[in-house]
């Protein structure tokens, strides 16, 4: 029966892969709706240490959350695995959803960073490092100084990058893609 089925995605199958996608792009949407929402708050309540740190983790943890909607994505339009089935697949829906290979998206860098952070923490942790060492920061990229800065997980509000272990990935074109990704799959 297997041999039966033409090569891709039935077609009466797709709304599956859609419905799956469309966890992640609403999901990644939500993320990105509470991070908005903590950034404005923190704006007015500026002065406030806890509203502010309350604030920072929940804009980490939603810029975060984005990323990782966004990698669950690209592994449904670029799969890991080149079986025959997966390929078809993964190029049926990008032609399906309009998605050209040159959308952000197919990038592996953040995808990589947030999936095998565990490893990436394991060779951070066995080198000797001097400086400030933060967990997490939220705000401004502010300037370098003389004392080196290492940070696990970092936003810049002022231009929008997400900090992974020294990596720095724009956030921006990430969320407008997942929008239109949304778009398309509704």
């Amino acid at each position: 029966m297997q041999d039966d089925l033409p090569e891709g995605i039935w077609p009466p199958h797709e709304a599956f892969y859609i419905e799956g996608m469309l966890f992640c792009t609403t999901t990644a949407l939500r993320a990105a709706g509470d991070v908005h929402a903590a950034l404005e708050r923190s704006a007015e309540h500026a002065p406030s240490a806890s509203v502010w740190q309350e604030n920072a983790r929940i804009i980490l943890d939603g810029v975060q959350t984005l990323a990782l909607q966004a990698a669950a994505l690209s592994r449904y339009l670029w799969p890991v695995r080149t079986k025959k089935l997966h390929l078809l697949r993964a190029a049926r829906l990008r032609s399906g959803l309009g998605i050209s290979e040159d959308s952000c998206l197919s990038n592996r860098d953040l995808r990589n960073a947030l999936e095998h952070f565990d490893e990436r923490l394991d060779e951070f942790c066995r080198t000797l490092v001097a400086g400030i060492i933060l967990p997490t920061y939220v705000g401004p990229l502010g300037e370098q100084h003389e004392v080196p800065r290492h940070l696990f997980r970092a936003y810049y509000t002022d231009i929008g990058v997400f900090e992974v272990l020294g990596e720095r990935f724009e956030m921006a074109p990430i969320l407008e893609e997942v929008e239109e990704l949304h778009e398309r799959l509704l």
